[in-house]
């Protein structure tokens, strides 16, 4: 794919906070950039994210852009890509962790005779995870009770509340983060009911 020509007056221009240049380069690199990420991540929308995210530095540090930017452009991207697979690698472990944790407890569970205080005691237990999640900051909140009590995925959750799959599966590690925190042994009761 052919990129159009920016020359130095635009990137001079966006050293000095002219709009309309930031918005010429954003218009001849966007599509081009998308391509590149993508070949990176394989995923479209997170390389949109990762390109949109580069141009929001490159408008916050406007006045240190030189030309020629095309190198620094694809150099931006590859770094974005680059800390995006690694927090994907961070949050596929936390989610194995978490995994390990529910084996632990449900083989637990089956060395125990299930009996009437079990019962009462998981009903105290939803209560207090009740509690928890309502003293969760707002955002996090929202997020968590999408997916714990309306069983939403994570990707439907980012599309009903407009932002990005990385946001809300970092919110819920934060949930669930707490909640551990909370619970302490008896986490593995939550587990049990979000992985069964």
């Amino acid at each position: 794919m052919r990129v159009m020509q920016i020359d130095e007056l635009v990137v001079r221009g966006i050293n000095n906070g002219d709009e309309k240049a930031f918005a010429g380069l954003y218009d001849a690199y966007f599509t081009y950039l998308c391509m590149c990420a993508t070949k990176y991540i394989f995923n479209p929308d997170e390389a949109k994210e990762i390109v949109n995210d580069v141009f929001v530095q490159i408008w916050h540090k406007r006045e240190m852009i030189t030309y020629p930017v095309h190198a620094y452009l694809l150099r931006s991207v590859q770094n974005g890509c680059l800390n995006y697979l690694r927090s994907l690698r961070t949050r596929e472990q936390v989610i194995d962790e978490y995994r390990k944790e529910l084996l632990d407890y449900q083989e637990e569970f089956c060395l125990n005779d299930n009996n009437p205080i079990q019962v009462l005691e998981f009903e105290d237990l939803q209560r207090q995870i009740e509690t928890i999640v309502d003293e969760l900051p707002e955002k996090c909140r929202i997020v968590f009770e999408n997916y714990l009590y309306s069983g939403k995925s994570p990707a439907e959750i980012a599309e009903e509340l407009n932002i990005s799959i990385n946001t809300v599966r970092v919110q819920i590690k934060n949930a669930l983060d707490k909640i551990k925190l909370r619970l302490g042994p008896l986490f593995g009761v939550l587990l049990f009911y979000l992985f069964k």
